[in-house]
């Protein structure tokens, strides 16, 4: 068995756990794998670097077309205007454009990038000097702008292939990555439900557990052990609550002789039919009905002091005492009952067990089937009654409690 914070959960579980989780935790680990794949395999620049270099590449060719302009008319002020404007255009763009990195990220275009720009610092010197422009100078430049724009050309045609190439293996990496997710939540589904069929598992073996050991088979009520346990709990709760605990000892009237009329069976059913007595005046915390053995029953309740100590008492005299229709059996029930009192009859459950007990016997003296709250002198009456008959007062065994002290010749309590 493994321990965890005081309470113990078998290996089997344990195992079943940290399997599922090291199984999620390799799963996810691939996961983040994959994705990690597919992200590296994706364009460096993307879409929007493209544009731009489109865009670049569209400025110098505008440039060699207002250089050309410029030769055909090289005293015109217009075409030294456009020129110009033209030539502003494209050191603006491949200033940002370098300047974010862009541009430089491509060998060709490393390279490129500053011959436009000092093609640009020449014509901005000639510009400056005015017209007449040099046409020698201008024709020059033409070429080399031509030049340059076939080589942006062939770079941009280049890494739109790359870039073509790359998005067509991120593509396949992100049909492999939406199988695994599938295969993935598959998995962690599975695991998921088996942990939690282990866990409801654990918990109605625990439940059940908990039922065989506070709880009657038979009945379903809660048994000896409990009340061992827990009669304590109950008298510390009266005592703090000021309030009485009231202790119903019940013993079945010739339970022997419908099990051997009717056969065990029945008598089972007789048990069960008063247990839904006792069961139906159960309340949360402050009634408690008990099986204590065979044919003996107790009632645990708190209630007011003031209230009247004998109503619960006559209730279930009155509801134990009738006929019963048990498979087809008319089956007479008979109960005897005896109680006693905290704090009138006793100051702890030792007590109040025998004095319980005590009024259980006068109830059985008295003809049966009849409910007797103890009291001194209707057991002083009943040993009186004994004395003259020439018989000693002896309490046989009609209750065999093994949480109480008890003597096999009755005296009465203090």
């Amino acid at each position: 068995m493994a321990r965890f914070e005081g309470w113990r959960v078998p290996v089997t579980y344990g195992t079943a756990i940290a399997a599922a989780a090291a199984s999620s935790a390799v799963l996810i680990t691939v996961l983040f794998l994959s994705l990690s794949k597919i992200e590296y395999s994706l364009p460096r620049f993307g879409f929007f670097a493209i544009r731009e270099f489109h865009i670049a590449i569209r400025d110098v060719t505008h440039l060699k077309d207002m250089t050309s302009l410029a030769k055909a008319a090289p005293g015109s002020a217009d075409s030294l205007e456009q020129l110009s404007a033209a030539n502003d255009l494209v050191y603006i763009r491949f200033k940002r454009i370098d300047g974010t990195g862009t541009a430089s990220e491509i060998p060709a275009y490393a390279s490129i990038v500053p011959r436009i720009v000092d093609a640009v610092t020449r014509l901005d010197a000639m510009i400056a000097a005015g017209p007449p422009l040099d046409g020698k100078i201008l024709k020059e430049m033409g070429l080399e702008l031509e030049h340059l724009v076939a080589r942006m050309n062939d770079e941009y045609y280049k890494y739109g292939d790359e870039t073509n190439v790359d998005l067509y293996s991120a593509e396949k990496s992100l049909k492999r990555f939406n199988y695994q997710i599938a295969f993935a939540l598959a998995v962690l589904s599975l695991l998921a439900i088996g942990t939690a069929v282990l866990l409801i598992g654990r918990r109605e073996t625990i439940r059940k557990l908990e039922f065989l050991a506070w709880r009657d088979a038979t009945t379903e009520l809660k048994n000896r052990a409990w009340m061992s346990a827990n009669r304590d709990v109950m008298l510390d709760r009266a005592r703090l609550a000021g309030k009485q605990l009231r202790l119903f000892l019940i013993d079945l009237d010739h339970f022997k002789s419908v099990n051997d009329t009717f056969g065990h069976h029945i008598g089972d059913l007789l048990l069960k039919a008063v247990a839904e007595i006792l069961q139906s005046v159960e309340r949360p915390d402050e009634v408690v009905a008990i099986r204590l053995g065979g044919d003996e029953f107790a009632v645990m309740a708190i209630g007011d002091r003031h209230a009247a100590a004998d109503a619960l008492g006559d209730r279930l005299r009155e509801q134990l005492n009738r006929f019963a229709e048990l498979a087809g059996h008319h089956v007479r029930m008979g109960a005897s009952i005896g109680m006693a009192c905290f704090p009138e009859h006793g100051s702890d459950i030792s007590t109040l067990l025998r004095n319980a007990d005590s009024a259980l016997y006068v109830a059985k003296a008295e003809g049966r089937s009849g409910f007797v709250t103890f009291s001194q002198s209707s057991i002083s009456s009943i040993c009186s009654s004994a004395k003259k008959l020439g018989s000693s007062v002896r309490l046989t065994a009609t209750s065999s409690f093994w949480f109480g002290n008890r003597s096999s010749s009755w005296q009465p309590a203090a």
